[in-house]
């Protein structure tokens, strides 16, 4: 594999380990966070240390044969900070992980002992295409063999600690986290056993391919893209998420534009803004702006309070009854705004002439009932998502289109014109 694709993987380690150590201010006081960008930081070393292009400027300053150990060596060691990790998962109290750390430590410097005095005793010497075992081919074999049962067993050890320590996590993004850090564990276990084709490489012929294998390169890639989405993925709601948030907020703006026209054509007072007519926002005020379109919205419907016609949900109850489509809440409330209107424009004010006994309903109710709360409007979500539901229904609702000219009916001021 050629050109920059394999720095892909250690750029993105080294960039997490930072990311990662900036945010949490050097990690210094959680274990969890250090462990990760141990990881990380090793893994990404390692890679970056093992890449064809990085072992061609290295030669002719350093033997390559003590670099291929070294590489491995990392390697290792950025699997036992996985292992560390697990235990801080699994050991909740500082008396019990104490030990459980050390002994884990102490194992990894077994294990880096016994692997180095293997590399060192198999005789390996380093072309410019592959490493040959000059000496015991064997202990070769059995030094990539303990170096992959060494990363296995560090990957189970913190996939069942990550499982274990998922099922005790209520559903949410921290969950999901946990779970895709399992995964990234999964796929790391098939990348530290690709080294096992290593060793069939070494029984065919005596030598193994310098640098990282393609498919290696890959799953390192998938794995620290894993790692970094499920570290990171508690942030998704802040800034990562902003483009969403923005582009959803336009969206709802423009949702918005037929029921504000109609306010605003009636009543230009409520606009906020100096261009109110303006239909695309800009996406960094897009939030902004639907808020401001929100109170806008409201201002409208306070300022027709007079002119809500007491007599509209009976109406709107009425022509459901008859089998006309609609007439829930937002059908009610859709109607009780286009009929207002009209009475403005015409200046009827139904509250001088009708009591609310010979509809059933106080003139001088504000708003009909919504989703989310006693009004419906609990949080700013709920209230644009009513308010967008008010506005199909004002647009396209023949039940309102119905209602009003029942109204317009009643009040005898003929034929309503659309909205």
């Amino acid at each position: 594999m050629t050109g920059l694709t394999p720095y892909l993987a250690p750029a993105l380690f080294l960039g997490f380990a930072g990311f990662r150590l900036a945010l949490s201010s050097g990690a210094r006081s959680d274990p969890v966070q250090r462990y990760i960008c141990g990881f990380a930081a090793f893994s990404g070393l390692a890679l970056l240390v093992n890449a064809p292009a990085s072992l061609a400027l290295l030669e002719p300053l350093v033997p390559t044969e003590p670099v291929i150990w070294f590489t491995r060596a990392l390697k290792a060691y950025a699997l036992t900070w996985l292992a560390l990790l697990a235990v801080v998962l699994i050991s909740a109290r500082a008396a019990t992980r104490g030990p459980r750390v050390r002994r884990q430590h102490q194992a990894a410097l077994l294990f880096q002992a016994v692997a180095a005095a293997l590399f060192v005793a198999a005789d390996v010497r380093v072309t410019d295409e592959a490493v040959v075992i000059d000496g015991d081919t064997w202990l070769f074999l059995l030094y990539t063999a303990l170096f992959v049962a060494y990363g296995s067993y560090c990957l189970m050890l913190l996939c069942a600690a990550l499982t274990r320590h998922a099922s005790g996590v209520g559903p949410g993004r921290v969950r999901t986290g946990l779970r895709i850090l399992t995964l990234a564990v999964a796929v790391g276990v098939v990348w530290t056993s690709w080294g096992l084709t290593d060793i069939a490489s070494v029984l065919e012929s005596g030598r193994q391919p310098l640098g990282e294998h393609p498919v290696a390169t890959v799953l390192s890639a998938i794995t620290a893209a894993l790692v970094l989405c499920g570290s990171t993925i508690t942030l998704w709601g802040g800034p990562l998420t902003a483009p969403v948030r923005w582009l959803r907020a336009r969206r709802r703006f423009r949702a918005l534009e037929p029921l504000w026209r109609a306010l605003h054509r009636a009543l230009p007072e409520i606009a906020l803004a100096a261009d109110p007519a303006r239909r695309n926002p800009e996406l960094r005020t897009a939030e902004f702006a639907l808020y401001r379109r929100i109170i806008e919205i409201h201002d409208g419907q306070l300022a027709l309070r007079p002119h809500l016609d007491p007599a509209v949900p009976k109406l709107v109850a009425e022509a459901a009854a008859r089998g006309a489509t609609g007439g829930g809440a937002a059908t009610i409330e859709a109607a009780r705004i286009a009929v207002a209107l009209d009475n403005r424009r015409l200046g009827v004010v139904p509250g001088a002439n009708t009591t609310g006994s010979d509809t059933g309903t106080d003139a001088g109710t504000e708003n009909g009932p919504g989703p989310g709360g006693e009004d419906g409007r609990s949080t700013v979500e709920a209230e644009v998502g009513w308010l967008v539901a008010v506005t199909e229904e004002f647009v396209s609702s023949p039940l309102v289109a119905e209602v009003r000219e029942q109204a317009r009916a009643r009040t005898g001021t003929g034929t309503a014109t659309a909205p």
